[in-house]
């Protein structure tokens, strides 16, 4: 049994630049968008509609990017 306010892995969390960083992502915010314009890394979102608003990615896709990264190394 769960207990209230458990941390539950739903599948639909976001990771921000900072979240990257923290999943040991070591590129830079530039380096980031130059992948994703060359489809090379999850394509981000926006919670918000204001231009200002930062850009967020799906957990999952980034685990899914860093899983095939590490099997390219293997």
């Amino acid at each position: 049994m769960l207990s209230h306010g458990a941390n539950v892995m739903t599948g639909k969390e976001v990771v921000n630049w900072k979240g990257l960083k923290a999943l040991g992502i070591p590129y830079s915010r530039t380096q980031i968008w130059r992948l994703m314009a060359a489809g090379e890394f999850p394509r981000c979102f926006k919670l918000g509609s204001h231009r200002n608003s930062p850009p967020v990615w799906w957990l999952s896709e980034i685990l899914v990017w860093l899983d095939s990264k590490a099997a390219q190394a293997a």
